[in-house]
């Protein structure tokens, strides 16, 4: 007796439920004089796919020849994937010499039936049965997603689930300090490897560890430490600031569950949806220094302008990277350089690191002093103010004018329409002559 339920199919009530299931199937054993030698549920598995534990089991009994006959309710608790539903019905089971009986549907391998002519058919039907409740499911999530509803199943480090309202988040004050101190450490210039050893050394636990365990440190954990995957995470995440950012990975569809990344464009955004845990300028302040940082996590060396120098031949972003000195090799210094300038055409870059910080900071200081100077100052706000008053007067003098001609514009096709109505002129002068005007 194979029986199988999904959750999907549990919504149905009692008629799908395993006693039922198990009535139907004893109940035909008991009629037809059968043996029962075994019973194999899969509860609350999709009938979509065909790794689940109990079938499987099944199938190994049968290669072992303890058993030459399996017993559904109907042919969708076999399974709802017509194609591989038919490879078993088809092929497996008459190689392997079962009989195959889905009592309520009336297929029965062992006779010559008209019901196992139409099996492909109702096959086709469960298949279709699935997609359309895979595809109302994935509409209900999507909508309770665009209302701000928290839909994943484990809420964010630091956050709870709303003791009442579901699917609502609420700061978990236990780890929410955690959280602003990571947030801090960022900000202020701390690299992910030294958070994370940070955070390992006073023994906290990772998200995981906390969750399984719900406790904050542990001087004795072997196990749950943080790693800067995580970390990195932590620090892109929205949900910090009040916002829920959902739909961020899908499934290819309801019979092939491999998890693709959705784009930024396509994923679903509410803000405000919950009481933020970090400030938005903090927040906004470490997203420009992972930006700047790039993809290196492990940061060893931050220096100021990283992120900020571009190559003049191919636009894009220049490197800064540690040589050796050729006299002292055991010494390693920062240089600017375009990576794959070759394959880009560019001119090769090799500019000492130090040398062009210190240079680019004494151009700022210079400036810095001649706005300084408030003679300067002023001078340059006055000559540029007067630019700008001049400059508003001449859009002040073109929007009059354009004023004008639109008010005259309407005003000849107030004319023309009233000398349409008074039969004046024709409808297709009047609209000829309008287009023309409005052109």
């Amino acid at each position: 007796m194979y029986i199988r339920l999904s959750r999907e199919d549990g919504e149905n009530g009692e008629s799908e439920s395993i006693s039922n299931q198990r009535n139907i199937l004893q109940r035909y054993i008991k009629d037809n004089n059968l043996i029962a030698i075994k019973e194999y549920v899969d509860d609350g598995v999709s009938g979509t796919t065909f790794d689940r534990p109990a079938f499987n089991e099944l199938l190994q009994d049968i290669e072992n020849k303890n058993i030459n006959m399996v017993l559904t309710k109907d042919l969708s608790r076999l399974g709802r994937d017509y194609i591989k539903t038919g490879h078993y019905i088809e092929n497996y089971f008459p190689q392997n010499n079962i009989r195959y009986v889905a009592i309520t549907d009336g297929i029965d391998t062992y006779i010559d039936s008209t019901n196992n002519d139409i099996t492909p058919f109702k096959a086709i039907m469960n298949d279709m049965y699935a997609k359309d409740i895979s595809k109302k499911i994935r509409s209900v999530l999507k909508e309770k997603q665009r209302q701000g509803e928290y839909m994943c199943s484990i809420p964010a480090y630091g956050y709870k689930r709303h003791p009442s309202i579901k699917n609502k988040l609420v700061i978990d004050n236990n780890v929410s300090d955690i959280v602003k101190k990571i947030f801090d450490m960022y900000a202020n210039g701390h690299g992910s490897s030294e958070i994370v050893n940070y955070l390992n050394t006073n023994r906290y636990l990772s998200p995981t560890g906390y969750r399984k365990n719900q406790i904050i440190q542990d001087e004795n954990k072997t196990n749950y430490d943080w790693n800067e995957v995580t970390l990195c995470n932590m620090l892109k995440n929205e949900v910090y600031i009040g916002n829920t950012v959902q739909n961020k990975k899908t499934v290819v569809s309801y019979k092939v569950h491999k998890i693709r990344t959705v784009g930024k464009e396509n994923q679903i955004r509410v803000n405000n949806t919950h009481k933020p845990i970090i400030d938005m300028d903090i927040f906004n302040k470490v997203q420009c220094i992972i930006e700047k940082r790039g993809t290196n996590t492990v940061l060893k060396y931050d220096y100021l302008l990283r992120g900020l120098l571009y190559c003049y031949h191919c636009k894009r972003k220049l490197q800064i990277v540690l040589k050796k000195n050729s006299k002292r090799k055991s010494e390693s210094h920062p240089y600017i350089v375009c990576s794959e300038y070759k394959s880009r055409n560019c001119y090769p870059q090799n500019i000492n690191y130090n040398k062009f910080e210190k240079h680019i900071i004494y151009i700022i200081k210079k400036i810095c002093r001649i706005y300084a100077n408030k003679e300067i100052f002023y001078s340059v706000y006055e000559k540029y103010q007067n630019k700008t008053l001049d400059i508003r007067a001449g859009y002040k003098n073109k929007t009059s004018q354009l004023d004008k001609a639109i008010f005259n514009i309407n005003n000849n096709l107030d004319k023309m329409y009233m000398d349409k109505l008074q039969g004046i002129i024709l409808e297709e002068d009047y609209i000829r002559v309008s287009r023309k005007i409005c052109i």
